[in-house]
C-alpha cells in the first residue's frame, strides 16, 4: 500500500500504557508510519513492556523504546523533557485510566504522565476501559479535567472484554484509523488548536 500523502505529523510520539491492545503496537506504529507520520517515537509504561516486546517496537519504529524516567537515548539525557520537544502530536494509546487519572491529577511519578505534563504538543488520549470503570464518577471528573485543560479525550475504543470474552464476534479492527487519522490531520492542517495554555513562567517569582 503506498504512502498516504494526506496531512501528516513530521514527528509523532506515541505512549502505550497497559491495555492488552499493546500486543498489537508493532503493526500500528508501521500503519502510523504509513498514514500519519513520517517519524515515530514509542514510550512504553512498565505493563505495557511486559505485554509487547519493546524489541519489536523498536524495530518497527527505528528508535529506542523509553520506558523508564532514567532510560538514555541518542541524545536523549531527560526524556521526560525532551522526548515531548519538536513533537506536532503525542498519542497515549492505549490509554488507561490510570494515566488519564495521573495527567488530571499532575500527578509525574511515571515517564508517560511526565512527559505529557512537560510537552507543550497536543496530546490525544485513546482510553481502553471496562465500561464500569469508564462510567465511574472518579474516572469522568478526570475526563473533563483533561478536556478542560485542552487534551483531546476520544471516547473509549470497542474492544474485547478481556474478562467476559464480550464482544470477541463483533470487534473487528483495534484501531479506530478512519475517525483517529481525520482527527490527528486538523491538528497537521492547524485547523485544530490544541494543547494546554503558554503558561511558561507563570506563578514563578
Amino acid at each position: 500500500m503506498p504512502r498516504s500523502e494526506a496531512a501528516r505529523a513530521r514527528r509523532l510520539l506515541l505512549c502505550a500504557t497497559g491495555g492488552y491492545q499493546c500486543y498489537a503496537l508493532p503493526g500500528f506504529v508501521l500503519a502510523l508510519l504509513r498514514h500519519a507520520a513520517d517519524d515515530v517515537q514509542v514510550v512504553l509504561s512498565r505493563a505495557a513492556a511486559r505485554l509487547v516486546s519493546p524489541l519489536a517496537v523498536e524495530a518497527a519504529s527505528r528508535h529506542p523504546a523509553y520506558i523508564e524516567m532514567e532510560d538514555r537515548g541518542p541524545d536523549v539525557f531527560v526524556p521526560h523533557i525532551e522526548l515531548g520537544r519538536n513533537v506536532d502530536l503525542v498519542l497515549v494509546y492505549p490509554a488507561t485510566v490510570s494515566v488519564v487519572g495521573k495527567v488530571a491529577g499532575g500527578i509525574a511519578d511515571e515517564l508517560i504522565p511526565a512527559l505529557i505534563l512537560a510537552t507543550s504538543a497536543p496530546v490525544f488520549f485513546v482510553p481502553i476501559a471496562n465500561p464500569l470503570m469508564w462510567t465511574h464518577p472518579a474516572v469522568r471528573r478526570n475526563v473533563k479535567t483533561l478536556r478542560a485543560d485542552g487534551y483531546v479525550v476520544l471516547p473509549p475504543l470497542p474492544a474485547v472484554e478481556v474478562a467476559t470474552r464480550e464482544g470477541l464476534f463483533e470487534t473487528a479492527e483495534p484501531f479506530p484509523y478512519p475517525t483517529l487519522l481525520a482527527r490527528m490531520a486538523a491538528v497537521f492542517k492547524g485547523k485544530a488548536k490544541l494543547g494546554i495554555p503558554a503558561r511558561e513562567n507563570e506563578g514563578l517569582t
